[in-house]
């Protein structure tokens, strides 16, 4: 594989790594809601205890600040994979934080964050992020131009 493609192979796995992170705190803050929901409302209650809603307040407002932290802690794999799928210049530093955060979610983001870091600090990753025309080059499917210029100074004769 070219360094090209592993850059974009590599911002298609924060996109897909994000999405599933969110997705399973989404789908984990619905179900403790719902158990504990069930639980609390069939729980008998004494004169003077708060009632079912108190606690179930309580778990919406644990979850939503568990949900709101994994959204700000997505910022960076979401910016590295833009910039990696787009050929930008500072999206090496975005993907090295970011492969850094990635590491740390066990299993799925441990195998993205360790294939990113190698690939960012190995020979192929220097040399594709060191090229002086990323980012100035054509997206795929567009043609290339059909016009050649000259060679610099070619008017003058020797």
């Amino acid at each position: 594989m070219t360094g090209r493609e592993h850059a974009r192979l590599l911002g298609l796995f924060f996109w897909l790594l994000t999405g599933f992170q969110l997705a399973m705190v989404a789908a984990l803050g619905i179900f403790y809601v719902f158990l504990f929901g069930t639980v609390f409302s069939n729980l008998p209650q004494r004169p003077g205890e708060p009632g079912p809603e108190f606690f179930l307040t309580i778990l919406v407002v644990v979850m939503a600040f568990v949900f709101l932290t994994t959204l700000a802690f997505s910022i960076p794999k979401v910016v590295a994979a833009y910039g990696l799928r787009n050929e930008k210049p500072w999206a090496r530093v975005w993907a090295i934080v970011a492969c850094c955060m990635s590491v740390m979610s066990v299993p799925l983001g441990t195998a993205v964050g360790v294939y990113g870091l190698i690939f960012l600090f190995g020979d192929e990753g220097k040399r594709y992020f060191e090229q002086p025309d990323l980012g100035k080059s054509l997206p795929e499917g567009y043609p290339k131009p059909a016009y050649v210029a000259p060679p610099v100074n070619s008017w003058k004769q020797p």
